[in-house]
């Protein structure tokens, strides 16, 4: 996985997945603006993200040999998809660099999302699990979910910040 994540970033060009999800969304959704559509496809990775947040995190509030991890390249490759989709829904298309940074943007978020993920584990775990096993693993699951949907939301904001808003020029 980390090794197509690479790949993507290093490419002289957008990957084909991105171009195809770009196409096919302004196509579906011709009269929106390409912030609305740029919003459209953040929430489906969003969404995306949340889910195998939910399955990721539930499971291992029960059984604590379960690896926690287990989707830390998933959630990078798709918030490194979506910045690059946000990029070319924008009109603009990520250079080299930004593509780059998409990528190194993308593991520290997918990281922070896993640290917050543990830590709400960690939690759930504490709770008292022998009588009723459902609460432990529902707060597991719902807090890895929260903490996916938000680094995809967070992708999409930074996303939009630097290929829709206008840079303007500093005097110094």
């Amino acid at each position: 996985m980390y090794e197509s994540l690479a790949r993507a970033a290093l490419a002289a060009e957008d990957p084909e997945r991105v171009i195809e999800t770009a196409r096919r969304m302004r196509a579906r959704h011709p009269n929106l603006s390409r912030e609305q559509v740029a919003r459209k496809l953040a929430s489906r990775a969003a969404l995306s993200c949340a889910a195998v947040g939910v399955f990721a995190s539930g499971p291992a509030a029960l059984v604590p040999g379960l690896p926690v991890a287990l989707d830390l390249s998933y959630q990078a490759q798709s918030l490194h998809r979506l910045i690059l989709s946000v990029a070319r829904v924008s009109g603009r298309p990520a250079n080299a660099l930004e593509r780059l940074a998409a990528a190194g943007a993308s593991v520290l978020l997918a990281g922070a999302t896993l640290a917050a993920r543990r830590q709400a584990i960690e939690a759930a775990r504490r709770l008292p699990a022998r009588r009723a096993p459902i609460p432990s693993l529902l707060a597991a699951a719902l807090a890895g979910g929260a903490a996916s949907y938000a680094a995809a939301r967070l992708a999409e904001l930074l996303a939009e910040r630097h290929f829709f808003q206008q840079r303007r020029r500093r005097p110094w």
